[in-house]
């Protein structure tokens, strides 16, 4: 490889940089993406999980009030 990069223009060489700086961008990109991913999926399960718990305490507050009008 070291002998075909002394064969590069400097406009190549120019882009073959400008093209590795923006694969190692794309990859930490990505890498950053994939966490984000994964804390979304557990905020998200955690907020169902926090909304069915509201809606059970719902439905016995509610069953509670029917059974005291009887």
């Amino acid at each position: 490889m070291e002998g075909t990069e002394k064969k590069l223009t400097n406009k190549q060489q120019y882009f073959k940089n400008q093209i590795e700086d923006l694969e190692k961008k794309e990859q930490a990109l990505n890498f950053q993406l994939d966490q984000i991913k994964a804390a979304l999926l557990v905020f998200s399960n955690s907020f169902t999980e926090a909304t069915k718990e509201a809606a059970e305490e719902v439905l016995e507050e509610s069953k509670k009030i029917k059974e005291d009008k009887k």
